[in-house]
């Protein structure tokens, strides 16, 4: 079987692999340009040169340039971990049908950032449902599914690593199994019962004091690296949080129960004790502690912040223009 990967990220790569160990020829790897490439990004062109697979770097795949290199391949079918739909131009090059994933057991979480979402909802127990692709967002017919899970405590890192073992585990499911079926046409989903997680903002990954503990928690590893961190708003300061743990400070609990979120308890670079909504934290900075931090008794919720700096803003203006504020 010929076939086409598509993909700039570690999924693609785990495709490829996969197929490369099955016998399936691949006619082609595509990915992106450097400067385009999601944070989770693989190193595509060492996979081509090493088993000297072609490899091709596209801006964007729904494009008549994208359409004339894919089908000079001719493939049986493309594997695609492409960050963006596929047009039904694309979708319509192989002989067969592309192949998509979704790491949740659709028609259920369909949508964006699938893996933060359950790493920061607590959901533990997951497939990776291999997908007859369509136009749709995650709507096509659902092929092979593979379980794995995602552990209390895990990262958004180790969520990542058991969803690539199931993946390639998928893959190599498939290329069992569609020389016998080489028009598989899978089972079709609910659409009634679908829903549809939506896109992640830097909003969702900024911790509030008047949070759970267990919330706290898993804010900060759903975006843990190789993300950019969850941040803690302090003036005019975002402070990229590495790690977040159950404190060990030891203090009685009816006076724990007493403090008011925000209290800053302890400060010991590069990590603070803060108490939040039922206990207390322990937070793990990257780079400095800012100095006025280790000047005060607390932090308070974003939105006092970001009131703050409005409300400087309006004060500015107010001079500016000569107007005086009503209060």
């Amino acid at each position: 079987m010929r076939c086409v990967v598509l993909g700039p990220s570690a999924l693609a790569l785990r495709h490829a692999a996969a197929l490369h160990e099955s016998g399936w020829e691949i006619c082609a790897l595509i990915s992106m340009p450097p400067a385009l490439r999601p944070e989770n990004s693989a190193d595509i062109d060492g996979f081509g040169r090493q088993y000297q697979i072609p490899y091709h770097e596209l801006e964007e795949i729904n494009t008549p340039q994208a359409v004339r290199c894919i089908q000079g391949y001719a493939p049986d079918y493309i594997f695609s971990a492409w960050p963006k739909l596929l047009e039904s131009r694309i979708l319509a090059i192989p002989q067969f049908f592309c192949v998509g994933t979704h790491p949740t057991p659709l028609p259920f979480n369909r949508g964006r950032h699938p893996l933060h979402w359950m790493v920061v909802l607590g959901i533990t127990d997951t497939v990776m449902s291999f997908i007859r692709m369509d136009e749709g967002i995650d709507t096509g017919n659902v092929l092979p599914r593979v379980p794995f899970r995602v552990a209390p405590e895990d990262t958004i890192s180790d969520a990542m690593d058991n969803m690539l073992a199931a993946a390639y585990l998928g893959t190599r499911l498939l290329c069992q199994r569609l020389p016998l079926d080489p028009l598989m046409k899978g089972t079709r989903q609910d659409h009634e019962v679908a829903n549809y997680w939506r896109r992640r903002t830097p909003h969702d990954v900024t911790l509030d004091v008047r949070m759970s503990v267990s919330a706290v928690l898993r804010t900060v590893r759903s975006f843990s690296a190789p993300y950019p961190y969850a941040t803690l708003m302090f003036r005019s300061h975002l402070i990229k949080i590495a790690k977040a743990s159950r404190s060990t400070l030891i203090m009685p609990r009816d006076r724990i129960a007493r403090l008011e979120p925000g209290r800053i308890l302890r400060v010991s670079p590069p990590t603070m004790t803060v108490k939040v909504d039922d206990g207390l934290v322990d937070l793990e900075c990257m780079g400095a502690i800012p100095p006025e931090l280790l000047e005060v008794k607390y932090i308070h919720p974003p939105s006092k912040y970001l009131m703050d700096r409005e409300g400087s803003r309006t004060m500015d203006d107010a001079a500016a223009s000569g107007r005086q504020l009503v209060t």
